[in-house]
């Protein structure tokens, strides 16, 4: 082999490293760019359900508040209702008994 035909397959071999290495460096970027493209999904996602879990907890916890509060509304128009009755009976009652005591009163 001559001296020329020697230095073009150093170049040649240099010249297929050479490549190699930029075809290295751009996978190694399509790499590096597509692991943050799916770390950014992933983020994303992970966000999304957070939210979703978030306004579905919140959907049922003010659900949960308002089945309490209509239930001690509920007791407690039973309690006013059971008052109101008991009350009711008891003011001919007491009527007659302020009679009593204001006819005693002129009487007396």
């Amino acid at each position: 082999m001559t001296r020329h035909e020697i230095l073009s397959k150093i170049k040649q071999a240099e010249a297929d490293a050479q490549a190699s290495i930029e075809r290295t460096q751009q996978e190694r970027d399509k790499r590096i760019a597509d692991a943050a493209a799916e770390a950014t999904n992933i983020v994303k996602n992970a966000e999304a359900e957070s939210q979703e879990y978030y306004e579905k907890r919140l959907a049922d916890a003010e659900t949960g508040v308002q089945s309490k509060r209509q239930a001690i509304i509920d007791d407690g128009m039973k309690n006013v209702n059971a008052m109101k009755s008991a009350a009711s009976g008891k003011v001919n009652a007491a009527v007659e008994h302020l009679l009593k005591e204001f006819m005693g009163l002129l009487h007396a």
